[in-house]
């Protein structure tokens, strides 16, 4: 079939057509017009970017905020946001939804949770174009009502997500917390061994100046006794006034010490340590009080007793030096350990402080409604069915054309008989027409004499 065969047809069955889409299109509006008007209210929440996750403390990793966002879209659909959102309206207890739960399942089942489903079949969850909004979007008969019930659900939603991590937060509190005592358990056993390791080899450690702080002590006797001459000399006030500041320093701990009781292995140690060193300094001083006057035999004895103690120190440092190495390996460990548990220890405080924190959910604007009905679209029903109508009615018109074919114009008359057409009579067309129709072109194979 030509564009003019088409023509022609559509020329003969307008009327029909035109009838058919004026009464799909009225059909179609008062079908629309009788329908319950919908009114749609939303609410905006900004989702908590920068720490959602409080296992982590940390800002989400890129490409994931997609799936974050994702998730709490998911949500606002929950069970949990729903069930609630239907308490507080009170529909468990509506003698309507009672009957209509009823009518529904017959009586079997959670009310509350049937409820809650039918809440969600109303309710739209939407991103705010690539920000960290979303959208909620509630549907109800009455506008005030939309708006009630977007505002339940967006409280419902804040607080559920807030639970949910408030949860979360205390599960893992939980998991460090039993963490921080086995750790502190491993610490104060560490403490234990090397505590009984100082009392089994008697290191006395409790002071300052105990330990391994004494090399220092013996290393300036060294250097005392090489440089000290054979006649009492400046120098020789320097050494007494560093034993008499030792000797001052060891009283002073021994103070502290004695509360312990007297039988305390270091405070022991350090009386005998005083004793040595309250030796050192009356030998010292008596060489100092009597200056040029002191005897060469003095003066060497106590260049001898310096380089003897010396020695003796020396070679007792060299003997328990595998003790001392131990002892330090015990001190890496302690503080390895006491490490780890304040770190646990630092983790239980940050994740109560998370489950006591609120979610970081904030709301956007107050809700927005508009008091025009969402649906029914009038204009789109009156357009659908009249754009669907006008095709229907051509296409009727066209298998009718098919099943009788009638001769409608000069194509028709060349297609149904072998006979040339001469002249085509036909009333005098207006002059807008006649200049129209040599642009149409009537052809078929060739073009045909036409006659006014």
């Amino acid at each position: 079939m030509s564009l003019g065969q088409f023509l022609a047809v559509l020329r003969a069955g307008w009327l029909r057509i035109a009838l058919m889409v004026l009464v799909a299109s009225a059909v179609a509006y008062v079908l629309a017009d009788s329908q319950p008007r919908q009114y749609t209210a939303k609410a905006r929440v900004m989702l908590n970017i920068d720490n959602p996750d409080p296992a982590q403390f940390s800002m989400l990793k890129f490409g994931t905020e997609a799936g974050y966002i994702s998730s709490e879209m998911h949500l606002v659909t929950e069970d949990g946001v729903v069930r609630d959102v239907a308490t507080k309206l009170g529909w468990p207890d509506n003698p309507q939804v009672i009957s209509a739960w009823q009518d529904a399942t017959g009586g079997v089942g959670d009310i509350t949770a049937w409820a809650g489903e039918q809440l969600k079949r109303s309710i739209q969850v939407s991103q705010l174009e690539d920000s960290s909004i979303i959208e909620i979007y509630y549907s109800s008969t009455s506008l005030e009502a939309a708006k009630q019930v977007v505002a339940l659900i967006r409280t419902a939603y804040i607080n559920e997500s807030g639970r949910l991590r408030a949860e979360a937060a205390r599960r893992a509190a939980a998991w460090n917390r039993t963490q921080a005592q086995r750790a502190l358990g491993e610490l104060q056993a560490a403490q234990a061994e090397r505590e009984a390791y100082v009392r089994a080899n008697n290191i006395a450690l409790d002071t300052p100046q105990g330990g391994l702080d004494y090399l220092e002590h013996f290393q300036a006797l060294e250097q005392a006794a090489k440089n000290a001459p054979l006649i009492p000399s400046p120098e020789d006030q320097a050494s007494v006034d560093q034993l008499k500041r030792r000797l001052d320093a060891i009283d002073a701990d021994l103070v502290v010490m004695r509360l312990r009781g007297d039988a305390n292995p270091a405070t022991v140690a350090l009386e005998a340590q005083r004793a040595t060193v309250a030796e050192q300094y009356a030998r010292e001083s008596a060489v100092l009080a009597q200056g040029a006057n002191a005897p060469d035999a003095l003066t060497g004895l106590v260049r001898r007793q310096r380089d003897a103690e010396y020695l003796k120190s020396r070679l007792n440092l060299l003997a328990r030096t595998p003790l001392y190495d131990h002892l330090a390996s015990l001190d890496r460990d302690i503080a390895l350990k006491t490490r780890h548990y304040q770190g646990i220890a630092s983790h239980v405080a940050m994740f109560d402080t998370v489950a006591a924190a609120p979610s970081g959910l904030r709301v956007v604007g107050d809700v927005i409604a508009s008091d025009d009905p969402t649906y029914p679209n009038i204009p789109l029903s009156v357009g659908i069915a009249a754009v669907a109508s006008f095709v229907f009615a051509v296409a009727l018109m066209l298998l009718g054309e098919l099943r009788s074919r009638q001769v409608r114009g000069t194509e028709d008359l060349l297609a149904s008989t072998d006979a040339p057409v001469l002249a085509v009579i036909a009333p005098a067309p207006r002059r807008r027409r006649r200049l129209r129709l040599p642009r149409l072109g009537w052809r078929i194979g060739r073009r045909q004499p036409e006659f006014a």
